[in-house]
Parts: C-alpha cells; structure tokens; sequence
C-alpha cells in the first residue's frame, strides 16, 4: 500500500498499472478511491494534507472491511522539506523516527528570555532542553520504524539515478557546504511532523534539538513533512487490534526545498524564490520508490511474507526509555494513588 498526501503525488497509476478503483467510506472527498492493479498486489491511496487529514484518511482505510492488512507493506512516499546539513534538492530520505516536533509550549520569539535561543520546549517542562516530563506525554510524540526493512528498502534502491534539474542545481550552488550543494542521492534522515510551513535557521535548530531529545540523541533532522505521525498513530493503534503489521512500514520523503535560506540572505528568501527542487522530488518519489515496491514483491515468498525482523528493543514509540504509552500510564497510575480521598 503506497500512501501519497496529496495529489501531485499520485503518480503511480500508470507506472504501476493501477487502473482498479475501490471506493471507502470516510477517505477525503477529494480522493475517495484506492487504486490497485488488477489482482490486488500494489495498491496506493491519498490522505489529504495534513496531520487531521492523515489521521482520518488512515483510520477510514484501516478499518474498511475491504481490505486484508495483516501482510501488507505500508509505504508512505511524499515530498518534504530538507535540511541542507543532511540532505539536498530531490534527495531521497528513508526515515528510522517521526518526531512531531510541533507538540510543544511556544512563546513568541520576540518575547523569550534573553539566554534563551528558540521560543519552543516540551510540554510539562519549564525551558527548552529539559527532558521529556511523563506526565505530559500525549504518546504521538516520536514513532521509530523498522530499521532493518529500512535497509532493505535502501538496497533496493543502489543504482537508481535520480532525477536533477538545472534550476534545482542553480540553487543548491547557493550553499557553501555540503551535501546541500551536491547532487541528489538516497540517505537516512528522520522526518520532523509539523503542521506549520515554517522555514528558518533558527527554528530548524530548535527542531533539530527536540528530535534529539525524543530519541534518546539517536535521531538526526533530516526533513519537515505534515501528516506522518498522524499516519502512523491510526497504524500503531490498528496494529494493537491485529489489523496490520507495524514493522511492515517505510517512511520515503524526497526534498522539494531547502528548510531555510542560502547563507547571508534573509529567511525570508525560503519562502520567496523557487528553489526548482518540486519537480525532481516529485519524479523521485517514483525512480527510488518504485524499486522498492518492485523488490518486496519479487522477494516476497523468499523474503518478506514472514515479515523482517526488527532491531533489538524495537518499540512502536520510542524515546529514551522506549515506550511512550507505558510512561505516562505509569505517571497516571503514580497521580492516581497520591490524590487524597474525602
């Protein structure tokens, strides 16, 4: 199951002979059908963008009685925003987390205290860098994928020329460092979820500084994207119920634009000027995602029906003490025996 946000997406049709249409109650009104080729092997849907539409795109389709997911691969493979200190223009990210970053206390960055750098900081503590409070963990936080099918996916993909533009390489040369000024290529880098558009050194670095604190410093910003956490809060919560495999997940962006402006030009210039990167990042998602679903399916009796094992310690939610949900039912159940009874 190929999962697209939006519609320039949708690209896969075609390619992958997609032309039977099912349609489920409750996806977005804008893409109600799912298309699947004509005996069910690959199918892909859209969600709607964002993280409200992810989540009720993704319920409606786990849900829907039409479908068997026990054994499906999930494959969610959409554009994204890039840090050029990991990534480039049309590159290729293959995430291990999905930190929503954006879940957090906010002050007006004009309004901050003068020794703090950033207006943002976890919920339930009192500035940034403080670790994550269990009794003010909502349990959507951080996600960690499987990361030996990570590996999988990136094997499938050596050798895959990907698609460059001479407006993306023009503004790529605008970066004095690497890999921003570089050509494309498939890497790992974890994915920020955020519903803000936002853009700016500055806030990348508090980001980049959350997605740290969530993952035990395990995780590296990478990309910006809106709807994955959402996504993959409906999949944990259909996995517990039996009705997918959670380790059966990858998580594909591929970078449209740069997560902040060239050096010694206002942050502004991010949101300004074409960075050219749309058009390959959306071919991308096709050259480095088709090998993929291409390899599952010619090693699936070999391969991947049993499933891959994940990594040791693998949990669904993962921070520095692994499971999210486990910490703040045990803060719940610390409150509840030292609330006084009248």
């Amino acid at each position: 199951m190929i999962v697209s946000m939006f519609g320039p997406e949708s690209i896969w049709s075609e390619p992958l002979q997609l032309d039977q249409n099912v349609t489920v109650t409750g996806l977005s009104p804008l893409y109600p059908e799912v298309h699947c080729d004509s005996n069910g092997t690959i199918c892909q849907f859209v969600t709607g963008e964002a993280e409200i539409n992810a989540a009720c795109s993704m319920t409606a389709l786990l849900l829907s009685h039409k479908f068997d997911f026990r054994k499906t691969y999930f494959m969610i493979a959409g554009i994204a925003g890039i840090n050029p200190f990991e990534g480039t223009l049309g590159s290729v990210g293959l995430a291990q987390f999905a930190v929503q970053v954006a879940l957090a206390y906010e002050l007006d960055a004009r309004q901050i205290p003068s020794n703090w750098t950033t207006g943002y900081w976890l919920q339930g503590t009192n500035q940034p860098g403080d670790p994550p409070n269990p009794d003010d963990i909502y349990g959507t936080e951080v996600f960690e994928l499987n990361t030996n099918l990570r590996q999988k996916a990136f094997e499938f993909t050596k050798g895959v020329e990907l698609n460059d533009t001479a407006s993306a390489a023009a503004y790529r040369a605008r970066f004095n460092y690497a890999p921003a000024n570089q050509p494309p290529s498939v890497f790992f880098g974890d994915v920020a979820t955020s519903d803000v558009y936002f853009a700016g050194s500055d806030l990348a670095e508090a980001f980049g500084n959350i997605t740290l604190q969530w993952t035990n410093n395990t995780g590296h910003y990478a990309l910006t994207a809106q709807e994955d956490n959402a996504s993959f809060e409906a999949m944990v919560r259909a996995d517990r119920a039996g009705l997918m495999d959670f380790s059966r997940v990858i998580l594909m962006r591929t970078a449209s634009d740069f997560d902040r402006a060239p050096p010694n030009l206002t942050e502004l210039y991010a949101f300004e000027y074409n960075q050219g990167g749309f058009p390959p990042s959306i071919a991308n998602i096709l050259i480095a995602g088709q090998p993929i679903v291409e390899g599952i399916i010619a090693n699936w009796d070999s391969e991947f029906e049993q499933g891959i094992a994940p990594q040791a310690n693998w949990s669904y939610n993962a921070d520095d003490l692994h499971t999210l949900a486990q910490k703040k039912m045990a803060a719940t159940r610390r409150r509840m025996t030292t609330v006084p009874l009248y």
